[in-house]
């Protein structure tokens, strides 16, 4: 009707759409209400599942308002990966029985209708947690198959996807040998070596690096101590060496000898590792024995104060000492030494740095088949795992 019809329209056609007008005007608004308190019901059911904790803290509460939220719509799913960017594990997984709940209802459906351009979004963003940025990462395999490929190659630092985008970066090299393109698999070869924290993938890198002419160098690339002072071994018999305190743990003197295991006389000896991952075999650098206890000293000379990530393993466990301040301690026998089983932070102060390691070293395993080994492996990086700007200030040991 135009305008010029209702200013003409007589008195009775006004009347009769007076009260149409006012329906819709109350139906908007009924609908406004409705989803504003749906929305707020939505965030107490939420709020109401963050409470849940461990040993079943909230859970009765927390599975209901699961259930209410499993009822809902598709357009909360951005709602409820917000909130599993949670720490707290058990709500997480709470919201995602829910998530789980509508992913399979609305994919059920002949025309699903998720938030792509949401969920896209979400599984790149490296400051959100990473189990729920998998997941949604897995459902977009199967929305958009070729979107994973496209965006690993751009992930290759993400504390999540490194280890994924590695090894595309790594395949894409292998495709490009056999396509005879040398440069382009030493682009993807290089790439796989800066970010690689996986061991086969390091070293795999480096391998091909190597076959085709490149030579790196993974013990600077990583920031492994290579060069120690060796004391050992201590007796310390079953598992007490690991709260037992001996003379280094006082003082380093790199001169002074002391009393050993059976009495031997035992000093600081230099060692300089050539493993290629930096591990030192306190087996043969100190001694073949069981239920000791072993030191390790080194000096570090620094540019610059440098705040980094201590990045160690042991077997069987170590203590960590830096400028005097014990910064680690993990007492764990039998457990091996791994690539970055143990992390702690560090402050890695400007000129020289003194670094001491206790290593301890257990009883011989229950099966007698399994090595008693005794080894250690160290270093300093930042947060990425790139080696942390430092230089040993020991000489190097005679081979």
């Amino acid at each position: 009707m135009r305008m010029a019809d209702v200013t003409m329209a007589s008195p009775l056609m006004i009347a009769g759409l007076y009260p149409r007008l006012c329906a819709a005007v109350v139906l908007l608004a009924h609908v406004s209400v409705t989803s504003a308190i749906q929305a707020d019901e939505i965030d107490e059911l939420i709020a109401v599942i963050a409470k849940a904790g461990p040993q079943g803290s909230g859970s009765v509460a927390a599975r209901q308002s699961s259930r209410r939220l499993t009822k809902q719509g598709i357009e909360i799913l951005p709602r409820l990966l917000r909130a599993m960017d949670t720490p707290n594990i058990v709500a997480a997984n709470w919201y995602r029985s829910a998530y789980e709940s509508i992913v399979s209802r609305e994919a059920a459906k002949a025309e699903p209708e998720f938030p792509v351009a949401f969920l896209q979004k979400y599984a790149r963003d490296s400051k959100r947690q990473g189990r729920p940025r998998r997941m949604v990462l897995s459902l977009l395999d199967k929305l958009t198959p070729t979107y994973r490929d496209s965006i690993l190659s751009t992930l290759l630092d993400d504390p999540e996807f490194c280890t994924d985008a590695v090894d595309l970066v790594l395949r894409q090299g292998y495709q490009a040998l056999a396509q005879g393109d040398v440069e382009k698999a030493k682009t993807n070869f290089q790439a796989a070596f800066k970010y690689a924290r996986d061991v086969g993938q390091l070293t795999g890198a480096v391998d091909r690096l190597k076959a085709i002419g490149v030579n790196v160098n993974i013990i600077e690339r990583m920031g492994f101590v290579t060069r120690w002072y060796l004391l050992g071994p201590f007796d310390a018999p079953g598992r007490s060496g690991f709260d037992e305190s001996f003379p280094p743990e006082k003082s380093v003197d790199i001169s002074a000898s002391f009393s050993g295991k059976d009495g031997a006389k035992i000093q600081w000896k230099l060692s300089q590792t050539e493993d290629r991952l930096g591990q030192v075999d306190l087996m043969q650098a100190i001694a073949p024995v069981k239920e000791a206890v072993g030191y390790a000293y080194a000096e570090l000379n620094c540019p610059q104060d440098q705040n980094v990530q201590l990045r160690c393993g042991a077997d069987d466990n170590l203590s960590v000492w830096l400028n005097g301040e014990k910064i680690l301690a993990r007492r764990q026998w039998l457990n091996g030494t791994r690539l970055d089983r143990f992390t702690a932070p560090a402050l890695l102060k400007k000129g020289k740095n003194h670094l001491l390691v206790k290593i301890c070293q257990g009883p011989q395993h229950k099966n007698p088949a399994v090595p008693n080994n005794w080894s250690l492996q160290l270093r300093f990086c930042d947060e990425t795992g790139y080696a942390a700007d430092f230089e040993s200030a020991l000489p190097k040991a005679a081979r």
